[in-house]
């Protein structure tokens, strides 16, 4: 049996490869190893989606819903559901692929109204040429964006791409599914929470009651973790600095998107 016990846990991931080369093959590889663990590992090929062009329009934030009817909420739904999350792209000229891009555009709401704080996130990148380690740095800044949990990263290069994914690389985001509670933001993460906490605060009226129903505005994270004293003071300082200095807006239809 499973150290996880009887639950099967499940992680999505999506990729953003049209071809099933690389970056398709490195979720194969994982596919073995979570499944000892009890965690299903499912595929969402991007390409295949209907996943239009964000308008920049806004009424996600300020009305609550996207004006796009496409598969992009379908997705999104997906995830929020999931237990964890595989981020998988390969590397198109120093960064993540088109489609992962637009994909990604359209999430904006979540930094604005995270849903998936306490979930793991993976970056997953390959490359025969550069890029790899800013593409990769992307991903996870990804999930700090959505208050989520990065949960490592594994790339290959061309010097590395024969390499099979091992354990090792995928035991972090095995553990955090165990054990989200064990992570330990860095201070970088949370000032990102704190200027999050600052918007919501201070632009629009469904940010404010979605932060004050979930009690984020008197908290230092999005969830409980292991948080560093020092970086707590710090952080903390730091959103109250910048509460002071942001203005709420005339009516609650002003914003300032990310």
């Amino acid at each position: 049996m499973s150290d996880t016990g009887d639950y099967m846990k499940q992680v999505v991931a999506l990729l953003g490869s049209k071809r099933k080369k690389n970056t398709y093959r490195l979720l194969m590889e994982m596919q073995p190893i979570l499944e000892r663990h009890q965690i299903e590992l499912r595929i969402i090929e991007l390409y295949k989606e209907n996943i239009q062009l964000c308008l920049g329009c806004e009424q996600c934030i300020l009305r609550g819903s996207c004006v796009l009817p496409d598969d992009t909420a379908s997705i999104m739904q997906q995830l929020c559901e999931a237990d964890g999350i595989i981020l998988a792209s390969p590397v198109y000229l120093q960064q993540i692929s088109g489609q992962m891009k637009t994909f990604i555009d359209r999430t904006c709401v979540w930094y604005h109204r995270p849903v998936l704080t306490g979930k793991p996130v993976l970056a997953v990148a390959t490359t025969k040429g550069s890029g790899l380690r800013k593409t990769l740095s992307y991903l996870e800044s990804m999930a700090v964006q959505w208050g989520a949990i990065p949960a490592g990263k594994i790339g290959r290069s061309i010097f590395t791409q024969d390499q099979p994914v091992s354990e090792k690389e995928v035991k972090k985001l095995i553990r955090l599914l165990q054990s989200p509670q064990e992570h330990a933001p860095t201070l970088s993460q949370l000032i990102n929470f704190e200027v999050q906490k600052a918007m919501a605060l201070s632009l629009t009226q469904l940010d404010r009651e979605y932060w004050d129903a979930r009690h984020w505005n008197d908290q230092p994270y999005f969830y409980p973790c292991k948080i560093n004293p020092i970086y707590r003071q710090v952080s903390r300082r730091f959103g109250i600095f910048l509460q002071h200095k942001m203005k709420a807006p005339k009516n609650s239809d002003e914003t300032g998107s990310t």
